[in-house]
């Protein structure tokens, strides 16, 4: 099912880098405090057409339904969104095109209070990225450092001013 999508929707899905998903899910089943974990690649919607900014080798644009199509993926939206929180957001974010990935700030995960507290770089792995935008929209505590993509997943879930509006297997045909 290929969803319809608006501008600063999150999502979640599989890691691209497959060796990496396996870690990364069983670092969060690990810590998780419902013992499960699907997702462990996050990052932002920035438009209706799908296109996406994301925290890969670099922060960089991709489009949602070419990359991740096949792929099991959430979509969430925060419901209390302002178009000038947007705006604010949107631009700091543009400013991030380019940042290297801090790959050294994956080990801190193995421990989430040492990730939650050692952020010299101010540099983001994919969910603390989504949890910083969050924040920046007015979604979330400021406190984004160590966020993890199944923790992002779980507030969707659980949080009152999220809605998933879709969670499933993305395709690029057919729309809900």
């Amino acid at each position: 099912m290929k969803p319809k999508v608006k501008h600063c929707d999150f999502f979640g899905t599989v890691n691209p880098a497959s060796g990496l998903r396996i870690p990364i899910n069983a670092v969060q089943k690990w810590n998780s405090k419902d013992k499960q974990s699907v997702y462990s690649h996050s990052g932002i919607i920035m438009n209706p057409d799908g296109d996406i900014i994301e925290a890969l080798w670099e922060v960089e644009a991709n489009n949602l339904f070419t990359r991740y199509a096949g792929c099991p993926v959430i979509i969430a939206r925060y419901v209390g969104l302002t178009d000038l929180a947007w705006e604010d957001a949107a631009l700091k974010l543009m400013d991030k095109i380019g940042q290297n990935y801090p790959w050294w700030r994956l080990g801190l995960f193995l421990y989430p209070p040492v990730a939650r507290r050692l952020n010299l770089s101010n540099k983001e792995v994919c969910s603390e990225l989504v949890a910083k935008v969050e924040w920046w929209i007015g979604a979330r505590h400021e406190c984004w450092a160590g966020t993890c993509p199944d923790t992002l997943a779980d507030e969707w879930h659980r949080w009152r001013d999220f809605e998933v509006v879709f969670e499933g297997l993305l395709t690029t045909t057919g729309t809900r």
